[in-house]
Formats: C-alpha cells, sequence, structure tokens
C-alpha cells in the first residue's frame, strides 16, 4: 500500500512537471508570436540587389538594445531558409555596438576592409535598412577598428533608409525614385524647383546622385519641362565626397567649382546645392569644401564657410516649395 501510494505521488510529480513544461513552452510561444515583425533585408544569391524578408523579434519589445542585437544576430545568417546571403559574413567580426539619441554606431573588425565595390554598398545598405526599422533607430554609422569607415578615402559617415537607392526589383529592375532639384531660371539669380525621377541600378547615396544630377545639369533631365533653367554648377566640377553626420552634409567640390558661372549669381549656384540636398529628411544643412579646402567666401554669397541651411526667399514664386 505504502509503495503505491509513493508510485502515485511519483507520477503526480512528473506530470506536474510536464504540465509545467507544457505551460511554460507555450507561453514563450505566445510571446514570440506577440513580437513585432521586421523587414530585414540581404543579398540574393548572385550577390547583385536586395532581398527582403519578415523576421519576428523575440526580444522584449521595450528592450531597444536587445532588440538591435537580436536583428544584428538575424543578419548574420543567410535568411530564414538560409538562401540568402549574409550582410555580415563570418569573417569580418562584428565587435560591439553603441546606441545613443538614436544614433547606432556599429565596430567592425578589419576583416571589413576586404569588401568592396558594389557587394560592400549593398551589405551596408541590407545593414542600414533592416536595423533603421526599428522604432527609435534615427542613423546608423559603420566604425572598423576603431575608426570610422572609408570609402575612396572618404569618411561614409552617418546613414539612414534615404541613404540608398537600391535594386530591389523581383527581376533586376533598377529602382526608380522622384527627386527635386533647383536650377536657376533664366535670370541667373532665383532657383527654380522641378521633380524629376531618377534611375539607379545598385545602392548608392541618394545626396550623391541629386549633387550628381545638379552637376548633369538641366539639359540632362529628360522627363519635365526645364525650359528657361540654366546649370548652376560650373562644367567639369567633379563631386570628390559627400558625407552625413548629424545632418550637416558635407560636400567636397573639385576646384573647378570655384570658377563662377557667368550670369548666375554664386547664392543660385550654391543655394541650388543646398535647398536640393535639404529635401532629405536626413538633412538640414551643408557644409561646403573644395578640394578639402574650407573657403571663406563664394563669390558674394556669405557664410560659405560654415554649415548652411536651405533659403527660401531664392525660390521662384511660381517654382514648387517643399512640402
Amino acid at each position: 500500500m505504502k509503495n503505491s501510494v509513493l508510485r502515485i505521488k511519483k507520477y503526480l510529480f512528473y506530470l506536474i512537471c510536464v504540465l509545467s513544461a507544457l505551460i511554460f513552452m507555450t507561453a514563450c510561444d505566445d510571446n514570440q508570436s506577440k513580437g513585432e515583425a521586421y523587414t530585414m533585408y540581404y543579398l540574393d544569391s548572385a550577390g547583385e540587389k536586395l532581398v527582403s524578408e519578415e523576421y519576428t523579434v523575440v526580444a522584449d519589445e521595450s528592450d531597444m538594445k536587445a532588440i538591435i542585437l537580436e536583428i544584428i544576430n538575424q543578419l548574420q545568417q543567410n535568411g530564414k531558409n538560409g538562401v540568402y546571403i549574409s550582410p555580415i559574413e563570418k569573417e569580418i567580426e562584428y565587435d560591439r555596438m553603441e546606441f545613443k539619441n538614436g544614433q547606432l554606431k556599429l565596430f567592425f573588425s578589419g576583416a571589413y576592409n576586404n569588401k568592396t565595390g558594389v557587394r560592400e554598398i549593398l551589405s551596408r545598405a541590407a545593414i542600414v535598412k533592416s536595423l533603421c526599422g526599428i522604432d527609435g533607430v534615427d542613423t546608423v554609422e559603420f566604425f572598423v577598428e576603431e575608426q570610422p569607415l572609408l570609402i575612396g578615402g572618404n569618411s561614409v559617415g552617418q546613414m539612414n533608409d534615404d541613404s540608398f537607392v537600391e535594386d530591389l526589383g523581383d527581376e533586376g529592375e533598377p529602382q526608380k525614385r522622384m527627386v527635386r532639384l533647383y536650377f536657376a531660371d533664366s535670370t541667373g539669380r532665383k532657383l527654380t524647383a522641378i521633380d524629376t525621377t531618377v534611375t539607379y541600378p545598385a545602392a548608392e547615396k541618394i545626396a550623391k546622385l541629386l549633387v550628381e544630377s545638379l552637376i548633369a545639369g538641366p539639359e540632362a533631365i529628360l522627363d519635365t519641362d526645364v525650359t528657361g533653367l540654366i546649370r548652376t554648377i560650373p562644367k567639369g566640377t567633379v563631386l570628390n565626397s559627400v558625407t552625413i553626420r548629424d545632418n550637416i552634409c558635407y560636400v567636397d567640390l573639385s576646384r573647378e567649382f570655384a570658377e563662377l558661372i557667368p550670369n548666375v549669381t554664386s547664392d543660385a549656384t550654391v543655394y541650388s546645392i543646398v535647398n536640393t540636398l535639404c529635401e532629405l529628411p536626413n538633412i538640414n544643412r551643408v557644409q561646403f569644401t573644395i578640394d578639402s579646402a574650407v573657403r571663406e567666401r563664394y563669390g558674394d554669397t556669405k557664410g560659405f564657410n560654415t554649415a548652411m541651411e536651405r533659403k527660401l526667399d531664392i525660390i521662384n514664386d511660381t517654382g514648387l516649395e517643399k512640402e
């Protein structure tokens, strides 16, 4: 009789343990299913374009750093089905992160410098776009061995979801994006805004694309009426670099930029760039250099050696205004 009672007690004990485990597992599954879904970006199997898939986080939604770490860990995998290319390859060690006031800093080992060309740009875009999908992450900045990431000798700076134009088409179709550019009117004193569509086949900074569109001039715009508009940037000007940090866009132009265009005011030239770049949500000021040197003045334009804000009174009344 005593042995029977003991067996019953043991059975009940085991039953309670099993039920507890089932309840715990169910609770975990429920918590996971209640997690927020995020869009994760990877490279396709050919490494030629970005692809995306949904991922539901397990981390507590109130723990921002835990969510960031989970997303980074997921990016180190090859997607849920293992068919995509991770933007953070195994040979690239992710060291740590720093997060403060919406600005996320990621620190990688020196192996990151082995990434080059389109593959590097696409990988960087995948990481930035995935992390900026987290509510509260405004910008992402890369560091390699404690130093800011340099591409072509220039600091990449802070990036966000709008820093890239990328190919996401299922059939490799380039991405198209509507942008606003400012060119001089026929007087050379005022600016007129035009909306046009730009197309780009691989991930790249949209700020770079905008400045290069201004350098190409209105004659390169094919889908918009540019009658009466004239270029603001001297022919032969080369964009040496463009870097965004703390909502300031640092633009370095070649020496040809210093040669003002006859019948176009220096203000029209400068603010065609400033107003165009400040249309982007992550830019509110522009700092110029010419061949890496700061200049006190540009023609009659004052404050050329400071970070310049957009200027509205130079825009034609008939032009478009920022919404």
